[in-house]
């Protein structure tokens, strides 16, 4: 009898130890200490997703995507992450090389941030992206985030505040302290070069929550010859966590 219930033993010790290494598998990977998130405003045609992330000596994989921010990945002592391919070594196959398609710097005493890729418009060696960090301690809940990717002036109004965005300019729109889902009308534009005047790009009503954050990316479709935007929304509780 002892036999027996040694065996049954056993072999529950066993499922159970299968069970909490598939588990395991299966949990989110948790970065800690210094983190970042990344998005893509395109991507280039060939790259392929998911992508090779190198933080120091380590390699993460990685899933892109263009309407939401990634997994962290921690941030290593020297502030480098890179997107990395890797290919083969001829003078030493068990030693890969690795291109780097995108590097970012994240500066010191930066704990938390966005790291937003933009395609170039003409790779430079091996560089596809460049990387633009943002520092999420400046962009909270209920911020809106402007990236204005193409040559023309765009301007932005939200309830009652009006931006000017540059080509190649960044700003935020910070929100006041919300404690629920506040609406607020927004009207986008841009200034025609030729016609010298501002032309409306959309008008509508948008919902700032506490809870998030909202990121804005105008670009310029060349498929119809105008500026185009699409939206990334990046949720406060993914970097809620240390």
């Amino acid at each position: 009898m002892k036999t027996v219930f040694l065996k049954l033993w056993i072999g529950f010790c066993a499922v159970s130890l299968v069970m909490a290494q598939d588990d395991e598998t299966r949990k989110p990977r948790q970065a800690t200490g210094r983190v970042a998130w990344f998005v893509y405003t395109s991507m280039p045609e060939g790259l392929e997703n998911p992508v090779n992330v190198m933080t120091g000596k380590d390699i993460v994989t990685l899933t892109l995507s263009k309407r939401s921010a990634s997994e962290p990945v921690k941030i290593p002592a020297d502030g480098i992450l890179r997107i990395v391919r890797k290919v083969e070594n001829p003078e030493n196959p068990k030693q890969p090389k690795f291109l780097t398609l995108a590097q970012a710097n994240v500066p010191d005493g930066v704990g938390k941030a966005l790291i937003i890729l933009v395609p170039l418009s003409k790779a430079k060696g091996d560089l596809l992206f460049q990387a633009k960090v943002q520092d999420l301690a400046a962009f909270k809940g209920g911020d809106c985030l402007y990236l204005n990717l193409t040559t023309l002036n765009v301007g932005v109004e939200l309830g009652k505040t009006k931006m000017e965005i540059k080509p190649g300019e960044t700003k935020i729109h910070n929100a006041p302290v919300l404690d629920k889902a506040t609406n607020m009308p927004v009207r986008y534009s841009f200034y025609h070069p030729i016609e010298k005047q501002w032309k409306v790009l959309s008008a509508s009503t948008v919902v700032l929550y506490p809870t998030r954050r909202e990121i804005c990316i105008f670009s310029w479709d060349p498929r119809y010859g105008r500026v185009d935007y699409h939206g990334i929304t990046f949720p406060v509780a993914h970097d809620a966590r240390p």
